[in-house]
């Protein structure tokens, strides 16, 4: 055999051997140090995934005292326990810091809230039976401290006209027969809660019609869809924007334009795409100076709308409750200064919850006073494209001029804590 092939697992043996604790005495003379062995790497440990929903300790409970009209907080109140009673009771359970929440337990805190609403002689009483009764969670907010950011949206009341006229040429239109709405969710689980809506060109799904197909080159044009007309399209727009509204006609009759679809397309906001455009500053705009620019420059209104892809498609009802907004996510129509937007794939639709935050002090009339520190109860009853994770929530405001221009103000901090009532011992 090959000597040098003999010495080679020999050398392997000893190189082997080299990293081995050993003795003095088993050292051979002349045989280098052993070499120090390097640290072990770390192995990364992944921190633990940061809650949604909290809950909070008998001693930082806040004061539960409503700083608005009983009246409004009973109907939101009902409305809700309605809800709740119709729930599936399979309905999905949702995780409040360990804590299991379904229909069972949204039943239960909306009919003993109402119990409450009835027992309390004034704010310090309710205040002290729901701290009783209640177990106290909040939002983890958008750095786990709390802090959640509100912003608001209302129910416009627009001019519009149940035919087409001269002055009333731009329409609004009913959700197109032709739309495909795919729940992505029920192909893979890793996109919950993702949708697309598209339209089928033979056999294969493309995206649905956007805003310059549908406003500028007539593409629903003879299909029977318009439901109502308007003066311009930046009314359309705040419709679209809103969601929901109120139209009135010009012999007075008011009806509603309910929420039907959308084309799922990218939003931005039409003011946002004149200030981008360079048409006005950001500064000092307003939804009355955007307008006035579009009246005097009608060769950019095409370009500064449909940077606006998506489209909001609707439906007429007529009022038959002059205090009931459109109908939120939950079904059931939402309650101005008592409703509010929250992400549902954390926060159950029918939740009872009580806000503190930093709102406009706004007139009757729309006129701003400055800012105030606000605190109400108020029920997680619709949800927003844009209002995802524990960090944002989108407020009611109902209708009027005062809920126009809260809506459009409010953009300010606070916290969300929600209410479940205590297990039976």
């Amino acid at each position: 055999m090959n000597k040098k092939l003999l010495l080679i697992p020999l050398l392997a043996l000893f190189a082997g051997c080299a990293s081995l604790p050993r003795n003095a005495a088993d050292v051979p003379p002349g045989c280098p140090p052993c070499p120090v062995c390097p640290p072990c790497p770390a192995v990364p440990v992944k921190p633990p995934e940061a809650k949604a929903i909290m809950k909070v300790a008998p001693g930082d409970l806040p004061s539960f005292a409503d700083a608005d009209s009983l009246k409004s907080l009973r109907k939101a109140a009902e409305l809700n326990l309605k809800y709740a009673r119709k729930l599936n009771a399979s309905a999905l359970t949702y995780d409040f810091d360990g804590r299991k929440v379904g229909k069972a337990e949204l039943e239960a805190a909306s009919a003993e809230f109402l119990e409450l609403l009835d027992r309390a002689k004034d704010p310090e009483q309710l205040d002290r039976l729901v701290k009783e009764r209640f177990d106290v969670y909040r939002l983890a907010g958008r750095d786990s401290t709390g802090t959640v950011v509100f912003s608001s949206y209302y129910e416009p009341t627009l001019e519009a006209s149940p035919v087409k006229t001269g002055d009333y040429k731009y329409p609004i239109y009913a959700k197109p027969a032709d739309m495909v709405n795919v729940d992505l969710e029920q192909f893979n689980e890793k996109f919950k809660g993702e949708k697309l809506t598209g339209m089928l060109k033979g056999n294969q799904l493309v995206p649905y019609l956007d805003r310059d197909a549908i406003d500028f080159r007539g593409a629903l044009d003879g299909k029977g869809l318009e439901l109502a007309w308007f003066t311009d399209r930046a009314d359309i727009m705040d419709l679209h924007i809103e969601g929901s509204g109120r139209l009135q006609y010009p012999d007075g009759k008011q009806v509603k334009a309910l929420f039907a679809a959308t084309n799922s397309l990218k939003f931005k906001g039409w003011l946002t795409a004149l200030v981008e455009s360079g048409a006005l500053p950001r500064e000092g705009l307003s939804h009355e100076k955007g307008k006035d620019y579009i009246r005097k420059n009608p060769e950019k209104e095409r370009a500064i709308m449909t940077a606006n892809r998506r489209y909001t498609f609707f439906r007429l009802q007529e009022i038959t409750d002059p205090d009931e907004g459109p109908d939120g996510t939950y079904g059931l129509p939402l309650v101005g200064w008592r409703s509010v937007a929250v992400d549902n794939n954390l926060v159950p639709m029918g939740t009872l919850g009580f806000m503190r935050a930093t709102v406009p002090d706004v007139t009757d009339e729309g006129e701003m006073k400055g800012k105030k520190e606000d605190a109400r109860f108020v029920f997680c009853q619709d949800t927003g494209g844009a209002i995802k994770g524990p960090g944002r929530v989108d407020f009611f405001s109902g209708n009027g001029k005062k809920a126009r221009a809260f809506a459009f103000k409010l953009w300010d901090t606070g916290t969300l804590h929600l209410l479940v009532l205590k297990e039976k011992k």
